[in-house]
């Protein structure tokens, strides 16, 4: 069954897998960035381009991903195991075709960021302008490309970042957990425990406090961009460095007002529920 680690683009999913990560593997086994199928815990993409190709599916038509949704995770949940996916996919239905249901998933991790601070981050990743992604965030056509750009084809929608968020926070197909990045920076301890009290619930993950303070300790931003700065990181973008910065607020300093404007004038609902404004 699958427990997915969902969210926007830039909005702290990454950390989380690598606090699971740690949390799940021994305490001598060296952290690492890069993906070893060994690991206690093992995560990757969904939907992502070598799942598709191994089941022949002609990815180059965005509906043909779409009819498959429900056959990957068929595929995927034949190890009769509790498989970690991160998703940036809207949990939608288009054309009757649903992004998942109850036979195979058992929950949901859905971590939310303030969009104000998505834009600078994610303009960084893809080296673009602000403007550009705030247009694609206020979109509910958006969707996601392939690190390799050559393949000029979607491999999820997200919609907007309202969309998005709404999208996971309504599903009761399974009871789902909301996290806040904002809440991971500042109550580190306290939310990182509340994921693990979740996974106990969820698939009986042992809760275990030492663990909790050692792999906050062993994943904090810092470690986490040495580590990049060492092994370098499949997932970088166009920018210098996947872990930027790793702060809050930024967008304070580095986002235009306009663009500010426009952010909150089209999601004031979800921010304000959120206490972002």
């Amino acid at each position: 069954m699958i427990i997915w680690l969902a969210s926007y683009p830039k909005s702290g999913n990454t950390w989380v897998r690598y606090f699971l990560k740690s949390y799940f593997n021994s305490p001598d086994k060296k952290l690492t960035l890069k993906q070893e199928i060994n690991d206690n815990f093992y995560s990757t993409s969904f939907p992502n381009i070598f799942l598709l190709k191994d089941m022949k599916i002609n990815y180059l038509n965005f509906p043909n991903i779409i009819k498959n949704w429900i056959t990957m995770q068929d595929f995927i949940n034949l190890n009769n195991k509790t498989n970690f996916l991160k998703t940036h996919n809207a949990m939608c239905t288009i054309n009757n075709y649903p992004f998942t249901n109850k036979n195979n998933t058992l929950g949901a991790i859905y971590i939310v960021r303030d969009p104000r601070d998505i834009v600078v981050s994610y303009a960084d990743h893809n080296q673009i302008s602000h403007r550009e992604i705030v247009e694609n965030m206020i979109s509910s056509q958006h969707g996601e490309y392939p690190k390799d750009k050559s393949k000029n084809f979607y491999l999820s929608i997200t919609g907007s970042w309202s969309d998005h968020y709404n999208s996971w926070k309504k599903y009761k197909g399974r009871k789902i957990i909301i996290i806040k990045y904002e809440d991971l920076v500042l109550k580190t301890h306290e939310t990182f425990s509340k994921i693990i009290e979740y996974l106990n619930d969820t698939n009986e993950t042992i809760f275990d406090e030492k663990k909790i303070k050692f792999s906050i300790e062993q994943t904090n931003f810092q470690n986490l961009r040495k580590l990049e700065e060492k092994e370098g990181f499949a997932e970088q973008g166009k920018g210098v460095f996947f872990f930027r910065k790793g702060k809050i607020g930024s967008w304070k300093q580095e986002l235009n007002k306009d663009l500010v404007k426009i952010i909150e004038q089209k999601f004031r609902k979800e921010m304000l529920e959120l206490k972002y404004i």
